[in-house]
């Protein structure tokens, strides 16, 4: 398009130039008239003052010259003189060098700018002297007004007009490059903020009032920053701020108290008291990296903290934070491929008949040693598990695993030497898993009776969806498999689900044996269990024995079972099949 454009000016040029060589005077031309192309014919005088001999009429349109202008005349009498020293210092040019040229400039009338293209020609004599010059004027205003537009919008965000996500990187980039030439005297920010609960506006009120709060929202955050900053809107419901230069975090920080008090004022939606919080992450270049993309990823993950630490907040980025969140990353992703590849132990606690010192059963506990760190506490991987999902398919593992130890007892010893083995089953497992399915299919893959796997889990899994899993559990009960409720007594529904839930064992969790002594309320508690239990036909087990003392005190109160590091710790399946054996450690 340019080069056509090109041609059409050195055409107009031509064909205007031959008609002032042939008479060596200016024509008014008929078809120069009509041209939708200004042209203009100057020379330059004796005291270097440019002059127009002549002008057509949509060049007098462009300048807005008079009709009853006399001509020739001096070319800054044409329009207003403080516009048109660049033609005229271009036409000075072509004068002296006779090289033609082409140029964009612009001028102003009013409050209107208009964006011109000229093409300028030199008419020489024989000598080779210059003796006047074509210039050919084009309107480009609508092309860069549209030109203008279209940048806008590639810069800015269509909804508030604020910038956007592109416009916000090249600010940071250049404010970040001006912090490292000054030194260490200044610092630069970025303020990630997410709008708490944001989509319940939407969905109370539709999407297009959401997209009226986030104008105001625009608003409202514009007049918390100072005119130096900039506010941009990164996606949905989130905005930045770069604080360009600071001397002191307190500026930055300043800029959050304020952005927290304008949320607490209410937010007028068609005629709706909306009040609503933000949550914000700050990352400095003194505190973060000096890349840009670093800042905006900084400031988004100190955002997120703040989310997950309440909300209403703002949270400043820090590296240590960081570089744990980075651990559990790659952690999370070591902990899946050691599913996958059957990297992980199950661990075994042996179970224990009280009154007889006999192995009544184990506890299967997951374990997993990194070839780098070494071992990984479960307090550690299990929570990550059940956040990311990976505590599926680890817990399918674990129910094969359990399944394939039961098998081999059976193949060694025979099945009335062999004991059942506990699996623990998280509320994530249940909620993302057919439970039921998953044990009958490992019951049926190494061929072995329901009674020697039993189901874990805790009152917590039960409330996060109660109906699913009773569900679940009668399926399970089916199978002839047998359910534990795990942690017994550390909730407020207990006792409830103990006629609600197909239950068959109570595990009485760990915090009220480590409080036993005669007579005192945990003693008295579990005198109570342990009479319900007895009642209700379930079985009863006391977690983590460590004293003889509390062993004796759970005898006398008629608990059947126990386990704990008085007997055991949790051993690899060589060592638990040695106890399955007959080799009790505890029983000599």
């Amino acid at each position: 398009m340019a080069d056509t454009k090109s041609k059409k000016i050195s055409a107009i040029a031509d064909a205007s130039g031959q008609v002032a060589r042939s008479s060596r005077i200016v024509n008014t031309s008929a078809v120069v008239e009509r041209l939708q192309v200004g042209v203009l014919v100057c020379n330059v005088t004796d005291a270097n003052v440019v002059e127009s001999l002549f002008v057509n009429q949509f060049a007098r349109d462009v300048f807005g010259l008079k009709d009853s202008t006399q001509l020739p005349c001096p070319l800054d009498s044409i329009w207003n003189a403080s516009d048109n020293h660049v033609l005229a210092g271009q036409i000075l040019e072509v004068f002296r060098t006779g090289r033609d040229t082409t140029f964009e400039w612009s001028i102003r009338s009013g409050v209107i700018e208009r964006f011109l293209s000229s093409h300028l020609m030199a008419l020489t004599d024989h000598e080779g002297a210059v003796y006047q010059v074509i210039c050919t004027i084009e309107d480009q205003t609508a092309e860069k007004l549209a030109e203008r537009n279209l940048l806008h919008h590639a810069f800015h965000d269509a909804l508030t007009g604020q910038p956007n996500r592109v416009l916000f990187r090249n600010k940071l980039e250049e404010a970040v490059s001006d912090c490292q030439r000054e030194g260490h005297q200044n610092g630069c920010a970025v303020l990630i903020i997410n709008i708490d609960r944001f989509q319940q506006i939407n969905e109370s009120f539709g999407h297009s009032a959401g997209d009226r709060f986030l104008i105001s929202m625009a608003s409202t955050l514009r007049r918390c920053i100072r005119s130096s900053d900039t506010l941009a809107r990164l996606s949905g419901d989130e905005f930045a701020i770069l604080v360009s230069r600071f001397k002191d975090v307190e500026e930055v920080e300043m800029i959050s108290r304020r952005v927290h008090e304008a949320m607490q004022q209410p937010y007028d939606l068609d005629g709706n008291e909306v009040f609503t919080s933000v949550s914000v992450g700050v990352a400095t270049t003194l505190s973060s990296s000096t890349h840009p993309e670093d800042l905006i990823r900084d400031a988004d993950f100190a955002m997120h903290r703040a989310k997950g630490a309440g909300k209403a907040r703002t949270e400043i980025y820090h590296r240590d934070s960081h570089q744990r969140a980075r651990s559990q990353f790659h952690l999370e992703t070591e902990l899946r491929r050691a599913v996958e590849r059957n990297e992980l132990d199950l661990y075994y606690q042996p179970i224990i008949d009280l009154s007889t010192s006999e192995l009544h059963g184990f506890e299967g506990l997951t374990r997993w040693t990194h070839k780098d760190r070494g071992f990984v506490s479960p307090v550690e991987f299990i929570p990550l598990a059940e956040e990311t999902g990976v505590i599926v398919p680890l817990g399918r593992w674990a129910v094969k695993a359990a399944c394939a130890q039961v098998r081999k007892w059976i193949d060694e010893v025979g099945a009335e030497k062999t004991v059942p083995i506990n699996v623990n089953v998280s509320g994530i497992q249940f909620a993302r898993d057919d439970i039921a399915r998953m044990v009958e299919d490992g019951l049926r893959e190494f061929d072995i009776d329901g009674r020697f796997i039993r189901i874990e889990l805790t009152e917590s899994a039960i409330m996060a969806n109660p109906t699913r899993i009773s569900e679940s559990l009668q399926r399970i009960r089916k199978l002839g498999v047998k359910v534990a409720l795990d942690d017994f007594g550390t909730g407020y529904s207990s006792l409830n689900y103990l006629h609600q839930f197909p239950i068959d064992v109570i595990k009485i969790d760990r915090s009220f044996i480590n409080q036993l002594e005669p007579g005192n309320a945990p003693y008295k508690i579990l005198r109570m269990i342990g009479m319900l239990a007895k009642n209700l036909g379930h079985e009863v087990v006391a977690e983590g024995l460590e004293d003889i003392d509390h062993i004796k005190m759970l005898c006398d109160l008629e608990f059947g079972y126990g386990q704990g590091f008085y007997f055991s710790k949790p051993v690899k399946g060589a060592e638990a099949s040695e106890y399955v054996y007959g080799n009790l450690p505890w029983d000599k």
